[in-house]
């Protein structure tokens, strides 16, 4: 009974976390549209999440954790937070130039990419239903891709696909044997922290910002800080705990879904029939995917217990 209330809980905040997580554009559009730019909306995201997170590991008396071998924490700076911030960046500029839900679509081609170099590294075996998904995915972002959309933008789609790219990296790096030892919140911490740091290097080579934007857009950045970046993340990873880690990837593949249906609630966001089908294809993919590669270990752990 414990171990199902306990399953249950985990399944609860998972979604949550997917909630938050799709939230993100949301919030994104709410401080732009109180006039706030991309890149001060990136460096108050990433300072005020790295602000709070070392705030409580020194309240907490947590404040040596982050002290970790120097190889290692510029093993987590240079592979995971330079791509982790080069994939907010990228997203948020192309949520100025596209329809949200488009620029998640395309995002979300990342587990094929993941899948790709995994295949070509030689640490996972390229089955047929991961292309079969794989391809599904791939049709999916093209049917978002309507181009009598007079919203699509060159400069949104590359954006969104270098974004999803940069995440590839992001995912694989953050396997990394030195990387995978450290606690998932002071990986989180120096990747946030190491985000403040990028972007505000950015902000001095790009010329003056006065950071003059309406105070409603206020609301966008916390909802970023508290929702979408701390709240989202530690639901996530206390779910995972007593999930299957390709149960959760399913949960979190409708994370696109969740982002159309407020944007459409909340922000009068339109969509061709097309765009719908597309984006309704993507997680479908993904799902159909995680479904065969999970079958398939539960298969090759069954056949290793018989041995």
């Amino acid at each position: 009974m414990m171990a199902h209330m306990k399953r249950t809980t985990s399944l609860i905040l998972i979604f949550s976390a997917t909630i938050g997580y799709g939230l993100m554009p949301i919030f994104t559009r709410i401080s732009y549209d109180g006039g706030m730019l991309p890149l001060e909306l990136v460096l108050l995201r990433f300072g005020g999440a790295a602000l709070i997170l070392i705030s409580f590991q020194l309240l907490t008396g947590r404040a040596r954790e982050l002290v970790t071998p120097t190889r290692t924490a510029l093993r987590i700076v240079v592979n995971v937070g330079l791509p982790f911030t080069l994939v907010i960046v990228a997203k948020f500029f192309a949520f100025q130039t596209m329809p949200m839900g488009v620029v998640q679509a395309i995002f979300y081609g990342y587990p094929a990419w993941v899948m790709i170099i995994a295949a070509i590294k030689g640490r996972e075996r390229l089955r047929l239903t991961n292309v079969i998904g794989y391809v599904v995915i791939f049709i999916g972002i093209v049917m978002t891709l309507d181009m009598s959309d007079m919203r699509i933008s060159t400069l949104g789609v590359l954006l969104s696909v270098a974004s999803m790219l940069l995440y590839g990296w992001y995912v694989t790096s953050i396997k990394h044997p030195e990387v995978l030892p450290v606690s998932s919140a002071v990986i989180t911490t120096y990747t946030m922290t190491t985000g403040a740091v990028i972007t505000a290097l950015l902000l001095l080579f790009t010329g003056p910002h006065d950071f003059s934007f309406h105070p409603s857009a206020w609301y966008g950045v916390a909802g970023l800080v508290f929702i979408s970046s701390i709240g989202a993340f530690y639901a996530f990873n206390l779910g995972a705990k007593y999930v299957e880690s390709s149960i959760a990837a399913i949960i979190c593949c409708f994370e696109t879904i969740v982002t159309v249906i407020f944007e459409l609630v909340f922000l009068s966001g339109q969509y061709s029939i097309r765009q719908y089908a597309g984006i309704v294809l993507i997680p479908m993919g993904i799902t159909f995917s995680l479904l065969f590669t999970i079958r398939a270990a539960r298969g090759s752990r069954l056949q290793n217990i018989q041995e």
